[in-house]
């Protein structure tokens, strides 16, 4: 009987330590993902308070500094990867790795189970959504943030961060940062210019010379041929192509408050020398209020950026998801 026992005994003493060894590892991996999450939210909240981002950064004209702008956003990028994201992720190596998320999506996508088909399905986008954020995050984690345009309007700062040609059309990438709330896409407007012909710029001044002799109170004078678009593109919805998301979402210690997006336009006539992109959105204000707001950014268009035309193309956002 004491032979039976015996390893009855020490088989008991083994999954007692097995269960106590599970409960601790377990309960650990449960209390380090919460105090990651308490963390982060501190952190975020954080950031927020710091965000000097949010309001106008203009040259001594007033007109939006671009360069200026860039010098703050790394600045703040580097105080935030020092002093806000390397405790955390000295402090929670695992939870704050910017590929978890993005892991985890993967795992469930090939793991067999209940949830693994509509896991396969949301695969592609998360994986372009991981992609683009990716790529914000490594510019800001060394500082080198860039972006082609930028502009702040009520409280809500948008920067296109690239424009390119992508299959026939113009992808503009932007980032938004500060809305409160859902965003609402009143569409956008593309338009095209060119420089005047001597012909055009004859007849401006003449128009303009009569204008003069005959203007009245209130009456705007004609506009310089120059600041006149030849041919435009819009789209009355507007809205990107993937549906709104935060950059944390995809990778837990991107900076809060910043929504990533594209939309696609038609690519410019050959002979367009500017483009200007006007983007309508409306958003919640700190006051509670809806805010309206209409960003407008003028480039000297890239030959790239130029493609076959005929004027009255229009691209809303594509389908693909």
């Amino acid at each position: 009987m004491r032979k039976l026992l015996l390893p009855i005994i020490l088989m008991g003493v083994a999954a007692g330590l097995a269960y106590l060894f599970a409960s601790w590892t377990v309960g650990g991996a449960a209390k380090s993902r919460y105090g990651f999450e308490a963390d982060l939210r501190a952190a975020q909240i954080k950031f927020l308070r710091n965000n000097s981002l949010l309001r106008p950064i203009a040259d001594s004209q007033g007109r939006p500094d671009l360069q200026k702008y860039l010098n703050e956003v790394n600045t703040l990028m580097a105080w935030y990867f020092r002093e806000v994201v390397a405790p955390l992720e000295k402090e929670y190596s695992a939870a704050a790795d910017p590929e978890r998320l993005i892991q985890e999506a993967r795992k469930a996508a090939s793991t067999e189970g209940p949830n693994q088909r509509k896991a396969q399905g949301n695969l592609p986008i998360r994986e372009e959504c991981y992609k683009m954020v990716r790529a914000i995050f490594d510019e800001f984690r060394g500082a080198k943030y860039n972006a082609v345009a930028s502009d702040f309007k009520g409280s809500i700062r948008m920067d296109v961060r690239s424009i390119r040609n992508e299959g026939g059309k113009l992808r503009w990438e932007v980032v938004l940062w500060g809305g409160i709330g859902p965003v609402v896409y009143g569409g956008w407007t593309q338009k095209y210019f060119k420089a005047p012909t001597p012909e055009e710029i004859k007849d401006y001044e003449t128009r303009l010379k009569e204008f003069k002799k005959r203007a009245r109170p209130g009456e705007e004078e004609p506009k310089h041929p120059s600041n006149m678009p030849f041919a435009q593109s819009q789209a009355g919805s507007g809205r990107p192509v993937l549906p709104d998301f935060d950059g944390s979402d995809y990778v837990p210690t991107f900076p809060a408050g910043a929504m990533v997006n594209y939309f696609f336009a038609p690519t410019a006539p050959p002979d367009a020398e500017r483009i200007e992109m006007e983007f309508r959105l409306k958003s919640r204000a700190v006051s509670g209020e809806d805010q309206e707001m209409l960003f407008t950014f003028s480039l000297p268009v890239d030959a790239a950026w130029k493609g076959s035309w005929d004027g009255v193309q229009k691209i809303e956002a594509a389908p693909n998801y």
